[in-house]
């Protein structure tokens, strides 16, 4: 009896235990029908996906209830309002359904009728808590869940369903204040005695309600980068495999962040947004990079800053975070704080050699042709005085002879002259003789002219003096006034190497010259020589086979390092990174002695944020305000201007030493600080040379003459010792 009587008492019991759980009365299925169809109706969607499992099992195993009572009529008031619904009763089938939704950036509603605990772990482990995608759980108790069992953690957005009584319906949302307790708040409520919805829409959006994060404290990963971040450790010392480990051991490493722009900017968004931040050190003090297993890429883990927003052990993260397709699957990205270039920083040009100076006020593709002009002045020349001479050259008998006044008619003397004294006729030319070696003297009278040397006018024809005109203004005007004019402006501004800016310039430096490129560490720069296109792959390889030559590699802890790798004498490297980060960092080194490349490719740097973070709208409002107004732009520009007082205050400190300890050279200048330095003899040494070279050769070929008429002397010598031999010979 007492076993029978247990029996009838064991469902009354379990309903008491699970008052506070999921309760359907059949006689109540229009009513929550009729309350869910209104909730639906005030978030306005474009359509609907419920997840409905076959049998809704409880924690404790015992208290089933099918979700199918009441789902027929709550679809059908749901198509009646025009309403789309896609209803599901497989669990990976809805998580395939609100990826698809998420990847093309669609909002994504979905009412849940199944245990709130089964499903949580699998939306945070499949990143599939995001502000896109809103999970209303129908929980139909009187009241919700308590935060110690049941935990909504951001970024999930998360509405309970509550009923206190019949017709009643309480609506409870983990989003509606800034701090991230993940406790519920009532936002709403549904009356279906009166006049249903106290307010719509539903809930409170995202912009109003994280508008003002009411002191908020948010975790901030740095690292010492200039002019982003300038920081200073208290322990100089980190280990490489201490990345992994937890929150608290992050915390104790001190740092002391002193300034840097976006510094300022993070210092602007907490006052304007009403939120505090803590710096933490960002793991081996690195953006980060996706980590390597087994020699594979896991594209599920990241490293340094980002491993930390990754793994929601922080919050924000700034200085100069550059976007990419790689990132962007384990972060989100605000609006840009810095629309920017990558490029590369070499040393700059150095002097060429001033001994070939001379030859530098033309270019190499010039001088041949003034040569050959050179050359062939002299026989044009030649042509035009000899050609009337050859033309009018015509050989005539003279018949008639004159000697004063008397006449004598060689016909005549021929017949009367007896045979013996016959003689022929002289032959005369019809016109003047041709001068005495013309094509010698037109050569040098060319050559004298193009070298502005003194001559007398070869020919007195209207050719030769027209043709000698052209030849002076050419020599004057359009070769010696544009030479001397080139000349004295490179004297002037001596003449460099041809600078290094583009990336065929670089390889072709690193193979021929042994340039080697560096790049930092775990950086959007390294990211782009990993995956951009063929030339930065060929770079990329170029830079693995120096590894070879240099035992520390490509790899530099940040861009400020590479710059003082150049500035200590390194005319063979260069650093890639962000154009202003370089830009920013060659001043402090002095911006003469560095050249920058031009922009290679667009970058962007933005603030990083974990996936599917609750407030980027609004801060995205904020960041777009400061950079419609030009806060943005002042900011940098106010610590360029920092920098740059700072530069100049230690240059005059220098200044000061060095006047003190030697007056000597107290109005001293390098010979490299200036862009105009005066004339001295050094620029001068390609004329002495030449002059030189041109003495050497002249006595070279002086002496060649003095052994050629030797020579000649000595040949006659033989000769006529031969003939005087002979001659005795026969008279003997």
């Amino acid at each position: 009896m007492y076993k029978f009587l247990a029996l009838g008492l064991l469902p009354y019991l379990l309903g008491l235990l699970n008052s506070t759980r999921l309760t359907f009365i059949a006689n109540d299925e229009s009513d929550t029908a009729i309350a869910l169809t209104q909730i639906i109706r005030g978030l306005q969607p474009p359509s609907i996906a419920i997840l409905a499992l076959p049998s809704l099992a409880l924690s404790d195993g015992v208290f089933q209830i099918d979700p199918s009572v009441y789902l027929d009529d709550f679809l059908q008031r749901l198509h009646r309002s025009n309403y789309n619904s896609v209803v599901f009763s497989k669990t990976e089938l809805f998580f395939q359904h609100i990826e698809k939704n998420l990847q093309g950036a669609n909002e994504c509603i979905s009412l849940i009728l199944a245990e709130p605990k089964q499903l949580l772990n699998s939306l945070h482990d499949r990143h599939l808590a995001h502000r896109l995608s809103l999970f209303i759980f129908y929980w139909g108790a009187r009241w919700p869940p308590s935060s110690r069992v049941i935990r909504f953690r951001e970024p999930l957005r998360a509405v309970v369903l509550t009923r206190p009584r019949k017709k009643a319906f309480r609506i409870y949302y983990n989003q509606a204040r800034p701090c991230s307790d993940s406790h519920l708040l009532l936002v709403n409520w549904y009356d279906g005695d009166n006049l249903g919805l106290q307010r719509i829409p539903l809930l409170p959006t995202a912009l109003s309600v994280y508008a003002n994060f009411q002191g908020r404290i948010f975790r901030v990963p740095v690292f010492h980068s200039p002019p982003w971040f300038w920081v200073t450790y208290c322990n100089n010392s980190f280990e490489e495999d201490d990345e992994l480990n937890s929150l608290d051991s992050i915390k104790n490493r001190k740092l002391r962040v002193t300034g840097g722009r976006d510094h300022r900017l993070l210092k602007l968004l907490s006052k304007q947004m009403n939120f505090r931040f803590k710096y933490i050190e960002a793991p081996g003090r690195t953006q980060g990079s996706m980590r390597s297993e087994d020699g594979r890429d896991s594209n599920d883990s990241f490293t340094g800053g980002i491993g930390l927003l990754q793994s929601g052990q922080a919050d924000f993260f700034l200085g100069d975070v550059g976007l990419s397709w790689e990132r962007r699957k384990a972060i989100e990205f605000s609006f840009f704080t810095l629309a920017d270039s990558g490029a590369f920083a070499t040393h700059a040009p150095r002097r060429l050699n001033e001994a070939l100076a001379i030859m530098r006020p033309f270019k190499q593709d010039i001088w041949p042709h003034l040569i050959l002009t050179i050359i062939f002045s002299g026989p044009i020349f030649y042509g035009i005085i000899a050609l009337p001479y050859i033309w009018r050259r015509r050989r005539v008998n003279s018949d008639v002879e004159h000697l004063g006044k008397l006449y004598y008619h060689i016909t005549y003397l021929k017949e009367i002259t007896p045979r013996l004294l016959n003689f022929n006729p002289r032959t005369v030319l019809s016109a003047q003789q041709m001068p005495h070696q013309l094509f010698q003297k037109c050569i040098w009278f060319a050559i004298r002219l193009f070298l502005k040397q003194s001559c007398n006018e070869l020919h007195n024809g209207y050719r030769a003096k027209f043709l000698t005109i052209v030849y002076w203004i050419a020599a004057t005007y359009v070769l010696a006034d544009v030479y001397s004019a080139q000349l004295t402006s490179q004297f002037a501004r001596p003449a460099r190497e041809p600078p290094i800016n583009n990336l065929q310039s670089l390889q072709s430096a690193m193979i021929h010259d042994g340039y080697r490129l560096y790049v930092e560490k775990e950086s959007s720069s390294l990211e782009m020589l990993e995956n951009g296109t063929e030339l930065f792959r060929q770079l990329y390889a170029l830079m693995k086979q120096q590894v070879l030559r240099d035992p520390q590699g490509f790899f530099i802890d940040s861009v400020e390092a590479g710059i003082k790798l150049i500035a200590e004498g390194g005319e063979d490297k260069a650093v890639l990174g962000g154009r202003e980060t370089l830009f920013f960092n060659v001043q402090q080194y002095g911006s003469n002695n560095f050249q920058l490349s031009q922009k290679l490719y667009t970058r962007y740097s933005a603030v990083a944020v974990q996936i599917g973070c609750p407030f980027l709208g609004s801060l995205n409002n904020v960041l777009m305000q400061l950079f419609e107004s030009g806060i943005l732009d002042k900011m940098t520009a106010a610590e360029y201007a920092k920098q740059y007082q700072e530069v100049a205050a230690t240059r005059i400190h220098k200044d000061s030493v060095q006047a003190k300890s030697s007056e000597a050279y107290s109005h001293t200048e390098s010979y490299d600080s200036t862009v105009i330095s005066p004339l001295n003899l050094r620029m001068l040494q390609g004329a002495f040379i030449a002059l030189g070279v041109g003495a050497f050769a002249a006595g070279l070929i002086l002496l060649l003459e003095i052994a050629f008429l030797k020579l000649v002397q000595v040949r006659l010598w033989i000769q006529s010792s031969r003939l005087q031999w002979i001659r005795h010979g026969r008279e003997v």
